[in-house]
């Protein structure tokens, strides 16, 4: 599977879009616990209430610094002060792996 990324809103009330990924080898998982890393991250990464997108390396748009990001069909919104999962936690909870 293809490293993630996840775009995200920098405040519910701005346009602004920022971008973060997970660091290491976690692309050598299988993919569903890829996708649920990358999840874990953004949730705790992503400001409280902020949509965020996950997508891979060959879904960013060609001129991405001038993008605007539409987050209709987003993965999921940011905690970054309120979520407090552990990994093991969520993926109990998330994936029962």
């Amino acid at each position: 599977m293809e490293k993630l990324y996840f775009i995200s809103e920098t405040s519910p009330s701005q346009s602004n879009t920022a971008i973060g990924t997970v660091v290491g080898d976690w692309e050598n998982e299988n993919d569903n616990v890829h996708i649920a890393r990358a999840n874990w991250t953004a949730i705790k990464s992503v400001p409280d209430n902020c949509r965020y997108e996950l997508i891979s390396e060959s879904q960013f748009p060609p001129d991405f610094d001038n993008y605007s990001w539409d987050y209709t069909n987003n993965d999921g919104i940011g905690g970054l002060n309120s979520f407090t999962q552990s990994w093991g936690e969520y993926v109990t909870q998330s994936l029962s792996l």
